[in-house]
């Protein structure tokens, strides 16, 4: 751009660092309601549009530049009405809350809801809310700047172009793209990060609207009573940033914790799959348990019934114990009278032995005898033979006599 703004005497002058730049959101506010020319020029590079083609910017919030805040927590935004029509929010932020994706929603809803009582839907006006962050808003994601609109998911078809969220983050400037940086966008970023009037004029030399807003800091840095309200929220963020400190060191201790709970919880995983394990082998165990029991039952069964069988038996040995030493005893007195007995048998034997030896020389006397007798019947025989004979001669005399 072709330079129309030359810088102030003074600042052309100056150097060395300076106390509040526009980071600080009271300066910036201030700077934004004391030059409508940077604002304009801002606003031409934050939405696009050409500065020739922006005809009026009207702050429709104004404050007394110098005045205190109502409380340290007054809202420092710039709302913007643009050419008549849309309206512009525009918003420092340097402390992360960690909670302005949802902060700046319900500001854009908000500035939307801008129609009156009567009017058509149609009628109304588009509505921007642009975020000027010194932190990165989504640090897994980190962008220069982002425009974001509704649209559809699957083909990015913009729903409605009337309803937009525009991030700037200070800190992304090295991500700039080239469409950024032909609307030197990443210069306003350098302005704004200075914290040196030579940072100031190196950044500012060759745009006039540059020039303006570096002007217009160096005044509003020299003014009492802005300093003090920039003192102010300067000592308010501080606040904030220890409080930010505060919550990313529990962020980071919140991590750890869920680091060491990812871990636990594998781990209980890991013995919940066990423990699964364990109980279907209980219960497994516990079914080969209960058939034990069953068996045990059974054999427990069957054991007093054969302890049952045995104390009958041990009854009926006892009983048989009875009976055999009744029996031995009277096969001791039989074993008496056997002995006896054979005492006896063994005289018996000697007398029949005698018996036998007299029996056998009877018997040797028989045979004798016998012989002698056959002998005598031959001798008998004979005689009676001869008697025969001699009774025959005797009748054949007798015959022979009477003849």
């Amino acid at each position: 751009m072709k330079n129309q703004t030359l810088f102030l005497p003074e600042l052309q002058n100056a150097s060395g660092p300076f106390d509040y730049p526009l980071t600080n959101d009271y300066m910036f506010r201030s700077l934004c309601q004391k030059n409508n020319k940077a604002l304009k020029g801002l606003l031409s590079a934050l939405l696009r549009i050409p500065p020739e083609q922006i005809h009026s910017v009207v702050i429709t919030n104004p404050i007394v530049v110098g005045e205190a805040c109502p409380d340290k927590e007054f809202r420092l935004d710039v709302r913007v009405e643009l050419n008549g029509n849309a309206i512009i929010n525009i918003e420092m932020q340097v402390a992360n809350l960690h909670d302005w994706p949802e902060r700046s929603i319900s500001y854009l809803c908000r500035l939307f809801d801008n129609l009156s009582h009567g009017d058509k839907y149609t009628a109304v006006r588009s509505a921007v809310h642009i975020s000027i962050l010194d932190f990165t808003l989504f640090s897994d994601d980190p962008s220069f700047y982002s425009c974001n609109k509704l649209m559809d998911e699957k083909n990015h078809h913009v729903y409605s172009g009337k309803f937009a969220l525009n991030v700037l983050d200070l800190n992304q400037t090295e991500l700039a793209t080239d469409e950024d940086r032909a609307w030197r966008l990443d210069y306003w970023a350098r302005l704004f990060k200075a914290t040196t009037w030579e940072e100031i004029k190196m950044v500012a030399t060759d745009n006039e609207y540059l020039q303006e807003a570096s002007n217009t800091l160096f005044d509003l840095n020299a003014d009492f009573n802005v300093r003090e309200r920039c003192r102010n929220r300067e000592e308010y963020y501080n606040v904030l940033r220890t409080f930010e400190d505060e919550i990313d060191s529990a962020k980071e201790e919140l991590a750890r914790s869920q680091n060491e709970l990812t871990q636990v919880n594998s781990q209980l995983a890991q013995s919940q799959n066990e423990l699964a394990q364990s109980q279907s082998e209980l219960v497994q165990s516990q079914s080969e348990l209960a058939q034990s029991q069953s068996k045990l039952a059974q054999s427990q069964n069957e054991l007093a019934q054969s302890q049952s069988e045995l104390a009958q038996s041990q009854n009926e040995l006892v009983q048989s114990r009875s009976e055999l030493a009744q029996s031995q005893n009277e096969l001791a007195q039989s074993q008496n009278e056997l002995a006896q007995s054979q005492s006896e048998l063994a005289q018996a034997s000697d007398k029949l032995t005698q018996v036998n030896s007299q029996l056998a020389q009877s018997q040797n006397e028989l045979v004798q005898s016998r012989n002698e007798l056959e002998q005598s019947k031959s001798k008998l025989t004979q005689k009676e033979l001869e008697i025969d004979k001699l009774r025959a001669e005797i009748a054949r005399l007798r015959s022979g006599q009477n003849a």
